[in-house]
């Protein structure tokens, strides 16, 4: 069955589903008609026996009234009739053979007794059985009626339900096939032009005709997917792109140090000098590298997230204090406020990682003597690490792509500032891997603060 298409399963199964209904039908129909036909027979031996029965309470010569009313029982009503009396028979229907009645009825009683029964020479038939009393006397009464009609009904009705059965079966499963062909041809159109979209072809979508049905639905998921993959596609091959001229100039540069030591033969000073910008690239090398396997075990969920307790506002104190040279160096004041003591759950590495990545920003992109301010708050079951600095800016236009990988907001700055274009693309992994977010607002000429909002965590201590 598995093997088959949906549309045979389809139709295999409504056409079993069909038979199985057609056949409880038929079968409640011949029951009822049956039912019906023999309590008809049944209600005409009752009437029959009620009559002998009445007219027995005041006679004084029961049998030639039993006689009598054998005879009207056959011309009337074609019913046969035989009458005991202590297992002897009294009286019964002259037409009917010797070999044809039945013996004396053994243990009967004023109850009266239906049976269905073969009877040599006359056939299936219809009795009545009940005792009768009459003038102090005892008698056994078996009324009969043909069921040759009952039968000959019965079986035309079976040769019409036979008849029916399989044609209507016929009938229904190429209906269903049919059926099922037209309601499953869009799910084939589909297919097609699925099976058409390919990497170069990621523009395309399926035609939605009905968008209101379950194939309309697939079709709109469909095309939401390919959506995806168009956008993911691009980012792959913009990411690609980046990531392959970074790695050029670093490289260009290497290469043309190399190129003038070996054809220019300069002295010691010179080749010291070589060998020093020769190891600066090798230095941006190594940390464009490392914060491209970063971001792609991040993507892999390769780096294991440890959460543990720990407080945020002594890992932003500890991270201010690594970096608060590198502010003085160029006569910036940074300064950390706020929360002492700011509970979360996370990776104290990756978080300390986080912090490290928005001071280095702030510090590379406020002038000299700018201030940098590092704050720890609540906010509704939050914790949030605010760094505000007075530097540059960002224009509207490009804050909505600020955490896009290799995205500079000023290319023509970032190299000299030793940047990849990648520290905020980590910072928002880490802090969505952490159940956080990250807020930017910015003003051009005037400043930026980045925030990170984490959950908050009730404990009572923290690493």
């Amino acid at each position: 069955m598995s093997r088959l298409s949906i549309r045979w399963r389809l139709t295999l199964w409504n056409t079993v589903a069909l038979a199985v209904l057609l056949l409880v039908v038929g079968v409640l129909i011949y029951g009822l008609l049956r039912h019906a036909m023999l309590e008809q027979t049944d209600r005409v031996l009752i009437e029959q026996f009620h009559e002998l029965e009445h007219d027995l309470q005041s006679v004084n010569n029961p049998e030639a009234r039993i006689r009598h009313w054998i005879e009207e029982f056959h011309e009337h009503a074609g019913a046969l009739c035989i009458v005991y009396e202590d297992e002897k028979v009294v009286a019964r229907t002259e037409q009917m053979a010797e070999q044809s009645v039945p013996l004396a009825p053994v243990g009967t009683t004023h109850n009266i007794r239906f049976d269905s029964r073969e009877m040599p020479l006359i056939g299936r038939q219809r009795t009545l059985t009940r005792a009768l009393d009459a003038n102090d006397r005892r008698f056994d009464v078996i009324l009969m009626l043909p069921m040759d009609e009952v039968h000959e009904e019965l079986g035309e009705l079976a040769t019409v339900l036979l008849t029916v059965l399989p044609l209507s079966l016929l009938l229904a499963g190429g209906f269903g096939y049919a059926l099922a062909r037209r309601a499953l041809a869009p799910v084939e159109q589909i297919r097609q032009a699925t099976d058409e979209i390919t990497a170069e072809h990621l523009s395309q979508r399926l035609d939605v005709p009905n968008a209101n049905d379950e194939l309309g639905r697939l079709a709109e998921t469909i095309n939401s997917m390919i959506a995806r993959l168009e956008q993911s596609f691009a980012e792959v091959r913009r990411f690609t792109a980046d990531a392959s001229h970074e790695l050029r100039t670093p490289i260009s540069v290497i290469r043309a140090e190399a190129e003038v030591a070996m054809n220019q033969l300069p002295d010691a000073g010179e080749y010291q000098a070589l060998a020093g910008s020769v190891l600066e690239e090798c230095e941006h090398l190594t940390k464009l590298t490392d914060q491209l396997l970063t971001l792609s075990r991040e993507d892999a969920g390769l780096v294991p997230l440890e959460s543990q307790p720990l407080n945020l506002a002594r890992l932003v104190a500890t991270a201010s204090d690594v970096m608060r040279p590198l502010a003085e160096a160029k006569q910036q004041t940074l300064t950390v406020g706020g929360l002492s003591e700011a509970i979360v759950a996370g990776d104290a590495d990756r978080l300390r990682e986080v912090l490290y990545n928005l001071l280095d920003n702030a510090i590379k992109y406020t002038p000299s003597k700018g201030r940098i301010e590092v704050s720890v708050s609540a906010e509704d079951g939050m914790i949030a690490v605010a760094v505000r600095d007075t530097g540059i800016g960002i224009d509207d236009e490009h804050l909505p792509r600020v955490f896009d990988r290799f995205y500079r907001v000023d290319k023509s700055r970032s190299r000299d500032a030793g940047g990849t274009g990648l520290g905020l693309s980590i910072v928002q992994s880490i802090v969505s891997a952490h159940g956080g977010r990250v807020d930017v607002i910015s003003t051009a000429g005037e400043g930026t603060t980045i925030t990170v909002l984490l959950p908050r965590k009730d404990a009572d201590s923290a690493t």
